[in-house]
């Protein structure tokens, strides 16, 4: 590992999906990446593409001492300091928030909330030198919350909470802090969602079932067309590169149609109205009685 690269950038979560994508198309471009993953297997694959910029490490976001011996190893290896940090390492759950474990709400927050800014801590002196860039892989649902991915889009609420402080906070080292907010990707994280939505169906209390039996069966289709998402992990990829690469990067980047429209969708729509489309589109016909009015 040199300092004779466009720039070191260190990447979150690339074992597959939008990481993988990314760490191989920053590499490509002349970009020195670290590439984190969790586990053995995909860490042999991407040192089996041979690419010469790619430097897969194993890496656990939510570990302190493996985070400190990754930025320690950069710090070492790249005196110049590092040019990015892009927190891509998440994890989805689809549940309905009233019947969601507390142990896995907590396990999605220490992913997607408190392990970016665990990164962030430890990186923060290397991009120091370098006024570097913090690339934050936010969601569409991180500003607007749906039916069965509240407490994900809790998680994703709280990333963008803390991207907009330290955005301010961090501006006299003018060092940049973006959020890419894709919609529905087409990785293999709607295999492990069909799965979980199937084990959740299945543990709906009996007296409950009215409710939430349909809510589950919709999640369960839109989940099957997110597995046919127009939106590749590449497109993501390129979003990222393209924020590198700019000279004054954007505060946010919205990638695919779903999430634009989403967006629109929340400046243009009143809230109750937006409430009322949600539950027709979930199946959920009651509705709440107008004010003063008796049910």
């Amino acid at each position: 590992m040199t300092d004779d690269s466009l720039g070191t950038v260190l990447v979150t979560g690339c074992s597959s999906g939008i990481g993988r994508a990314t760490a191989i198309l920053l590499a490509s471009s002349g970009f020195q990446v670290v590439a984190g993953v969790r586990r053995e297997e995909p860490l042999r694959e991407l040192e089996g593409l041979r690419l010469p910029q790619l430097f897969p490490v194993m890496l656990d976001v939510t570990q302190d001492a493996d985070v400190a011996r990754c930025v320690a190893d950069i710090s070492q290896r790249c005196p110049n300091g590092l040019f990015a940090l892009v927190n891509n390492a998440g994890i989805g759950l689809p549940v309905a928030v009233e019947l969601s474990q507390l142990d896995d709400v907590r396990q999605m927050f220490e992913v997607n909330s408190i392990s970016p800014l665990r990164m962030i801590q430890h990186c923060l002196p290397l991009l120091r030198r370098t006024h570097g860039r913090i690339i934050n892989m936010s969601s569409m649902n991180g500003t607007m919350a749906l039916p069965m991915v509240g407490v994900y889009s809790a998680s994703k609420f709280a990333l963008e909470a803390l991207s907009d402080a330290l955005r301010v906070e961090l501006r006299p080292w003018q060092i940049s802090v973006s959020l890419i907010r894709p919609g529905q990707v087409r990785t293999s994280i709607f295999d492990k969602a069909r799965e979980d939505l199937e084990r959740g169906a299945g543990q709906i209390p009996e007296e409950l079932r009215s409710g939430y039996d349909v809510m589950y069966a919709k999640a369960g289709d839109f989940n099957e067309r997110g597995a046919k998402a127009l939106t590749s992990p590449e497109q993501v990829a390129r979003t990222v590169l393209g924020a590198l690469r700019a000279r004054r990067p954007r505060t946010h980047y919205t990638v695919g149609l779903d999430a634009q429209g989403m967006q629109c969708a929340k400046w243009l729509i009143p809230q109750r109205l937006l409430d009322r489309v949600l539950a027709r589109v979930m199946g959920v016909l009651k509705t709440l009685p107008e004010p003063g009015r008796k049910r």
